[in-house]
């Protein structure tokens, strides 16, 4: 995703080599499937082609290489990926070349600053940064009346942020240009398109080849859409710390992350204000803690991992007044299988919202593209519009648009 290029551009600046490597594609899933069951989940049957793929290269240097893959811990198979990329990495011959593993609760500021002193707070701000740009970018462009427009100046946004963190410099004047340049592209607002909610596993749900170009897909049937940020996720995992802080009444760790929460808070403001006004969902993101009660009705907070959040963005869309809400899940995703059994009564609580359950194996669906526009019919007689675009004008829309995550 473009987050990976924002954490790897600061890390080129504290001198170490860190190219990012290009989004998946049919050729990673190939390698990934040679090399994998098919009872693994898609994001780890992705990751280790990727990985793989990267080793084939002609460049490729295993003596002077390392593969970052960070872990987790609650109800996810994601903390065991980078156990199986390391007995992959050694049954074809690459033993020495090192996994760097990121471990979300244990040594996580000792890992971080191998990668770069002040990487933590450069790497937050640029994700808080290319947060409120995808917001604001999801936003305008359904309306752009000539197509291709926000797109083209979102990629150029994002090469500056890149350029301005691997030199060193201070993104914080990007916001108010972004924001400014944003704002002169020419817009059409006449025709008001429901609002559908995202949610979900998050690398099927940020990884545009793994969900099949999904947000393409709805907003060329008329939709404004709407996804989590990586800032929730990095909240969480960081509200998580402290509770596990808390509950080993490790006082001083606590207190170290209350002030890096105070200083990340300060960071998101700052370069939230340029985009007061123009982002009208979720300008500020609501704190872990109030996601987690909205959720509490349905999961409870010690059921770690993405399904307490996916429960709890799914209850903000709905109060928020979205026309249509959408779980994003790797086929037999423990995460993505709890909120899917979840939402049936959470459909029912709320007036019986528009509400589909995608899955993704890497294989082409029978009837997904149908099962989409039913759906965004749905959102469109939810919202009281017209009728959503036809399959053959979604068709044509989607192939001139590169969706973001």
């Amino acid at each position: 995703t473009d987050h990976g290029r924002v954490f790897a551009a600061p890390m080129r600046h504290y001198g170490i080599r860190a190219p990012t490597m290009p989004m998946a594609d049919e050729e990673s899933l190939a390698i990934g499937r040679k090399f994998t069951t098919g009872r693994e989940c898609y994001p780890c049957i992705i990751t280790t082609g990727d990985i793989v793929k990267q080793t084939m290269a002609p460049d490729f240097d295993p003596a002077a290489s390392a593969f970052l893959m960070p872990e987790a811990m609650g109800p996810c198979r994601f903390g065991q990926y980078n156990k199986f990329h390391r007995m992959v990495l050694d049954d074809i011959g690459m033993k020495d070349v090192p996994i760097f593993a990121l471990d979300q609760g244990h040594g996580y500021d000792k890992s971080l600053a191998k990668l770069g002193p002040a990487l933590r707070r450069v790497a937050w701000r640029g994700f808080v940064l290319v947060d409120l740009l995808q917001k604001l970018v999801r936003s305008t462009r359904p309306y752009e009346v000539r197509s291709g427009q926000t797109e083209a100046l979102y990629q150029r946004c994002i090469k500056r942020i890149e350029e301005v963190l691997e030199t060193g410099g201070d993104i914080a004047p990007l916001a108010g240009e972004f924001r400014l340049a944003l704002d002169r592209i020419e817009v059409d607002r006449t025709i008001s398109k429901p609002k559908i909610g995202i949610f979900g596993e998050i690398y099927v749900r940020c990884n545009d080849f793994a969900n099949n170009f999904l947000i393409s897909k709805l907003e060329a049937l008329g939709a404004e859409v709407s996804a989590p940020p990586m800032e929730e996720w990095i909240d969480y995992i960081d509200w998580e710390r402290r509770d596990d802080f808390r509950v080993a009444r490790n006082f001083k760790g606590l207190l170290v992350e209350h002030v890096k929460e105070w200083v990340k808070k300060r960071d998101v403001r700052m370069l939230s204000e340029p985009f007061r006004g123009a982002i009208e969902d979720f300008w500020l993101e609501e704190p872990t803690a109030a996601i987690l009660k909205r959720a509490n009705k349905y999961l409870p907070p010690e059921i770690r991992g993405e399904a307490v959040l996916s429960m709890g963005r799914a209850a903000e869309y709905a109060e928020g007044g979205f026309a249509g809400i959408v779980n994003i899940a790797p086929f037999n995703c423990i995460p993505g299988t709890i909120v899917n059994a979840l939402l049936r009564r959470f459909v029912a609580d709320h007036s019986n919202i528009p509400c589909l359950k995608m899955q993704y194996d890497g294989h082409e669906q029978a009837g997904e593209n149908l099962r989409i526009e039913t759906f965004m019919h749905q959102a469109h007689q939810a919202a009281g519009l017209g009728q959503a675009a036809s399959s053959d004008q979604a068709a044509t829309m989607a192939q001139t648009v590169r969706p973001i995550g």
